[in-house]
């Protein structure tokens, strides 16, 4: 399936920067992020070296196992989404010349920088970007509270010596209140049991994990799991703590695969709906728990980015003005969203026609309802099952029972997002999308009212295939050739069993949602 795009380029348009306070507030400037491996923050990096004319980018990365800050950073620079800027900048080198990997540890207060980094990072650093964070929603909430709010925190206090500091943007999300129904652009300071101060302090009085898992939904109580927790927990500590520093609190919500830049449908990972889709673009039976009538809050990773970049030019106008509110920016609109019916139809239209066919009317399965989903879940297991007998049988590693049983953790834990919905008010985000000039509408467009939902969709699937399913590899061309020879084995072995197993399933599955429409 072919990715179907428009894009205007704007590459490096940096003669422009005199009609566009944006670019003039980035230009020659020195940039501090954390995250930048993560999703949102690898779009963040690209769209500053493509488009921005930064003089020096810092990346605080962490040792991950045998790979230094150094080299995870060369890891992130050989995606695919910095392909555009390799083939279309032909300074792309010196682009990537102006990142500095900076190796920390952020589980120690002073992040294991040596004195003489620590000095430069707070002489030279003017705007910050702190993505930072554990997206694991079944996380212990001590171990998610000490990711999101005590890095979060250091971080922080190392930008408190910044002497040029101009802004410093904390990215949280919009599910930080999603205890509430209706959120508004403010830090809400109803954190229970006594505070933030107080659960830290409690935590860490207990030694055994037992206790801790004990306490841990008495600490919670209507927070549906510990990662929007611990945010909402950061958002208080920034506010309590760092109120002195030019600081705004972002807020986006579920951020998918990118719109236009640097590619249509880019995206990198399974987390949300990206994990949905896999099995229905392979034709596999899949089931999502969701109420299909709720509208969910999506938005692109690339107007996110966009987003972004100009709330932290906002946030140095704000603290210009000496303004003592920290500015939140909630960006979500619920002015041009689909339902969840709409988007699991819009992910259909991505696929080729057969396999569309199938996955609307066979092995697409969505309902709110607990029982329903419970067989649907059985289903899955057992299709899972068979395809690992059938992969036994061809010679391949037992994977698909682990694989499918991710896919059920994933709509498990996302069910509260897809079963529940909210109201909210974005105000700052209306106002300085309103602000911008002409030229920074181009460069930076993030106005959530105006994507094409259909065009969108159209591009999820093949954009999850392309760029998360088959990621480019070293051994590439090792693995084609593999594949070639074993190609017509293959088909032999397993085309007759794959055809009789199809057909068994899929009368299967046609007698059973006959038999859950009635449930």
């Amino acid at each position: 399936q072919q990715i179907h795009y428009q894009i205007h380029t704007h590459t490096h348009i940096m003669s422009d920067a005199c009609g566009s306070k944006v670019l003039e507030f980035y230009q020659d400037s020195v940039v501090l992020i954390t995250g930048a491996s993560g999703f949102l923050g690898k779009v963040l990096l690209e769209k500053l070296l493509r488009c921005l004319d930064a003089r020096k980018v810092y990346v605080l990365i962490r040792r991950k196992r045998d790979y230094n800050a150094q080299m995870r950073l060369e890891q992130i620079l050989k995606s695919l989404l910095f392909d555009r800027l390799r083939n279309e900048t032909k300074a792309a080198k010196g682009l990537f010349e102006k990142i500095e990997a900076v190796e920390v540890n952020f589980e120690r207060d002073d992040l294991g920088l040596e004195p003489a980094m620590r000095d430069r990072l707070r002489s030279e650093v003017e705007v910050a970007f702190n993505l930072l964070a554990s997206v694991n929603f079944n996380e212990a909430l001590d171990q998610a509270l000490e990711t999101n709010v005590e890095c979060t925190r250091r971080v922080l206090n190392l930008l408190s010596g910044a002497r040029r500091i101009k802004a410093v943007v904390h990215v949280s999300t919009f599910y930080s209140n999603c205890n509430r129904t209706m959120i508004e652009e403010k830090i809400y300071d109803d954190i229970g049991f006594g505070g933030y101060d107080n659960i830290k302090s409690t935590f860490a009085k207990l030694q055994d994990d037992k206790h801790k898992q004990f306490l841990s939904p008495v600490v919670l109580g209507e927070f549906p799991n510990s990662y929007t927790f611990s945010k909402k927990c950061a958002e208080v500590v920034v506010r309590d703590k760092f109120g002195h520093l030019p600081v705004g609190i972002f807020r986006p919500p579920i951020v998918t695969s990118s719109y236009r830049e640097p590619v249509p449908g880019w995206i990198d990972n399974f987390n949300g709906p990206s994990g949905m889709v896999v099995p229905l673009s392979q034709g596999l039976y899949s089931a999502a728990l969701l109420d299909s009538r709720k509208k969910p809050f999506i938005v692109p990773v690339d107007f996110c980015v966009n987003a972004l970049l100009v709330c932290a030019y906002d946030v140095s106008k704000a603290s210009a003005t000496k303004t003592k509110t920290i500015p939140v920016y909630n960006y979500t609109d619920d002015s041009n969203l689909w339902t969840w019916g709409q988007v699991i139809n819009g992910f259909f239209s991505g696929l080729g026609p057969i396999r569309k066919l199938v996955a609307k009317y066979f092995t697409g399965t969505t309902t709110d309802n607990p029982l329903r989903y419970a067989i649907c879940k059985r289903i899955m297991m057992f299709q899972a099952f068979c395809l690992d007998l059938i992969r036994t049988f061809t010679g391949k590693e037992k994977i698909m029972q682990r694989l499918f049983s991710k896919m059920v953790t994933l709509s498990e834990v996302l069910s509260f997002f897809c079963l529940n919905d909210w109201r909210m008010t974005n105000a700052n985000i209306r106002r300085i999308s309103e602000e911008m000039s002409p030229l920074e509408a181009e460069l930076f467009p993030f106005d959530i009212r105006k994507i094409n939902w259909t065009e969108y969709y159209r591009n999820f699937v093949p954009g999850v295939i392309k760029y998360a399913v088959q990621p480019r590899s070293p051994s590439i061309n090792e693995r084609k050739l593999k594949e070639s020879k074993l190609r017509e084995t293959r088909k032999l072995n397993s085309g007759l069993f794959y055809l009789l197993w199809s057909s068994v399933f899929i009368i299967a599955l046609k007698i059973f949602k006959n038999l859950f429409n009635k449930v």
